[in-house]
């Protein structure tokens, strides 16, 4: 029966005080290293036999079932059996109820201590230790002190370690429930797969993770840890999709690793698949992964009895798994948190539209957006109701109205030059004169042959005249008849020669078509000694005195505009113009032609020549050729055409037609 000595006083050596003292010391230091409760037990029953003098310890923790199990004992020969645990029971729960040390004498003469490990007013574990006495009484007083002292480190240390284990299954719960507001940030499958890929590998230390999603009867890897894009027609990815689609078949998650205990076989309630198991084995020897499991995601609410997988989820180890059946749990864990975001994800991925309708709902809720979808209903609405005045405009040029070109009436070279550059001329006064060398040796060879037909017309009517009455004089004066017709029909020919080289040397003189002023810039370097053919322009002569006029050049695609606009209003519309001599003042005229005809510039480019008149009277000393800017007044149209009337035009030709 369980006895208290009165009095426990026989004492013990210095020097055995003193190795006590260390060993608590020692023990102490352990106790705040927090090294694993296992080694840090052994150290305490290590210390009862030396230098406790304990012939044997062991070491009481209490179990899930409520009931009392060793969780170490020195030496390791263990005498305990399921019948002595059971038997002693009784009497660790009166220690753990008395909460004070109790002696056991036993039979065979050895003596039983069992001190109470106390911690929050709780009893966690009892120190029992056997001594080889008769008698409780001969066991010294600092021998139990000494085990006191071994049961309060002891009941410090389980406080640390628990206070550590709860602190880790905090961070842990915290990784966790960051781990789920990370996947319900975002419904987005491509999203919610690579969070659980690459996220779900730290939870579970995994070394990689693949997300699979079923498409009809297919699986499609979605997400791999660590990769950012997944190459469709790699081996890799089309074993991990046959894998997928022979497991989802079996409808529960399927393991293998190095362990052949360790990993999945028939069960009752599971049959075995022996091409799952060959897929398994086979993906194995391809990536050299010590561990994998393939979890498949039900669907929540399927009334289904065997429904389809949403999706599968691989998982592999590439190193030494310690703890497999731990692993394994962590992973099942994973699966069972993820998968009705999972399932989520994949059924918002099904909604038609949803891009485009997420799109709209967030500029929709924004007050940004909708501040501006005001502003921008505000600036349609000002564009459509508000008129304007929409203008046509195009390249210009200011000459007098009454401008004369002087051409070449025959190719020569120029010789003489009688004007200048701002030469006031009059109607007909020589400009230029030209050389015809061709016709400078013409005129002699006509005027010697002239002379030398009229010399033979005088001999052959002398000869004539000196001829007898004979036959043969009668027959040659007929002769010298005909001869001198001839001759005198050719002296008329030369004449007629003649007079044309006249015209042509009368032509060589270039006189003004008009009174006016030339316009032409330097015309001596322009003019000098150049060949020229016929027809082709040389001066510019121009009745600065007379009325001017605009010259514009309006594009091919704004011709339709003024057109329209001349014959549903009026004619001559109003053109304003400046020049850029002159920004500051603006002038004013009217249209006054319109070419019929389209014509094409140096750079290609149609278009329709329109004259503006004005008068001259606005201009003090108007230029000619000087560049002019217009707007010719088309009527009033809405502020968005006339600012955007070359895209609307656009989009009519390129995209509608």
């Amino acid at each position: 029966m369980p006895t208290t000595p009165p009095s426990l006083s026989t004492p013990l050596s210095e020097p055995v005080r003193i190795q006590l003292e260390r060993c608590i010391d020692q023990l102490a230091d352990m106790a705040r290293q927090g090294i694993e409760p296992g080694r840090f037990f052994g150290e305490v029953l290590n210390r009862v036999i030396l230098p406790g003098g304990a012939t044997q310890g062991i070491l009481w923790r209490p179990s899930a079932e409520a009931t009392w199990e060793p969780v170490g004992e020195v030496p390791t020969a263990s005498r305990l059996t399921p019948e002595l645990i059971s038997q002693r029971q009784a009497l660790l729960n009166e220690v753990s109820v008395n909460e004070q040390p109790h002696f056991v004498s036993s039979p065979e003469g050895s003596t039983r201590v069992l001190c109470p490990i106390r911690h929050a007013r709780a009893t966690v574990g009892i120190l029992e230790t056997e001594h080889g006495l008769e008698n409780a009484h001969s066991l010294p007083s600092e021998t139990l002190q000494f085990y006191s002292a071994l049961c309060e480190i002891t009941g410090d240390f389980l406080a640390r370690h628990e206070l550590q284990q709860l602190r880790r299954a905090r961070g842990i719960w915290q990784q966790w429930d960051q781990y789920s507001q990370r996947l319900w940030l975002s419904l987005d499958l491509p999203s919610v797969c690579a969070a659980i890929a690459n996220d779900g590998r730290l939870l579970t230390g995994s070394d990689r993770i693949s997300v699979l999603i079923r498409r009809g009867r297919r699986f499609q890897l979605h997400s791999v840890s660590g990769v950012d894009r997944i190459e469709p027609r790699s081996t890799a990815t089309r074993s991990l999709e046959a894998l997928a689609h022979s497991a989802a078949r079996l409808g529960h998650s399927c393991w293998r690793d190095n362990d052949p205990r360790t990993s999945d076989h028939a069960t009752p309630d599971y049959p075995s698949d022996a091409h799952v198991q060959e897929l398994l084995q086979n993906h194995r020897n391809d990536t050299e992964a010590t561990g994998i499991g393939v979890i498949p995601v039900l669907p929540r609410r399927n009334e289904s009895r065997h429904p389809l997988p949403l999706a599968m989820i691989v998982l592999e180890q590439f190193h030494p798994c310690d703890d497999f059946p731990a692993w394994r749990s962590q992973c099942e864990s994973l699966v069972n948190r993820s998968g009705l975001t999972l399932q989520a994800a994949v059924e918002r991925s099904r909604i038609p539209w949803l891009g485009l309708s997420q799109w709209i709902s967030h500029l929709l809720l924004s007050p940004a957006t909708l501040l501006s979808l005001v502003i921008l209903a505000g600036a349609v609405a000002t564009l459509v109701y508000t008129p304007a005045e929409f203008t046509v405009t195009g390249p210009a040029q200011m000459w007098p109205a009454k401008r004369r070109e002087l051409f070449a009436s025959t190719s020569g070279i120029v010789d003489k030059i009688y004007v200048s550059h701002g030469t006031e001329v009059a109607k007909g006064q020589p400009l230029l004169e030209l050389r015809d060398p061709v016709l400078e040796t013409d005129t002699p060879r006509i005027i010697g042959e002239i002379a030398t037909v009229q010399e033979r017309i005088k001999g052959v009517q002398a000869a004539r005249l000196a001829g007898g009455n004979t036959s043969d004089a009668v027959s040659r004066a007929r002769q010298l008849t005909a001869d001198e017709e001839e001759l005198k029909e050719r002296l008329r020919t030369l004449e007629q020669q003649r007079l044309l080289i006249e015209q042509r040397r009368e032509e060589l003189t270039l006189r003004s078509p008009i009174a006016g002023k030339v316009l032409t810039w330097d015309v001596e370097q322009h003019l000098s000694a150049r060949p020229v053919e016929r027809g082709q322009a040389l001066l510019t002569i121009g009745e600065t005195s007379g009325p001017w006029v605009v010259e514009v050049r309006v594009a091919d695609q704004n011709a339709g505009h003024l057109l329209q606009a001349r014959k549903t209003r009026k004619p001559d519309l109003d053109v304003d113009f400046l020049l850029p001599a002159e920004p500051g003042k603006v002038y004013h005229g009217q249209i006054q032609d319109v070419s019929l005809t389209a014509e094409i510039d140096d750079a290609s480019q149609s278009h329709v020549r329109v004259v503006v008149a004005f008068d001259r009277n606005q201009l003090t000393e108007p230029r000619p050729g000087a560049t002019a800017l217009p707007r010719i007044r088309c009527g009033p149209r809405t502020l968005g055409y006339v600012w955007l009337h070359e895209l609307i035009d656009a989009i009519r030709t390129r995209l509608l037609f």
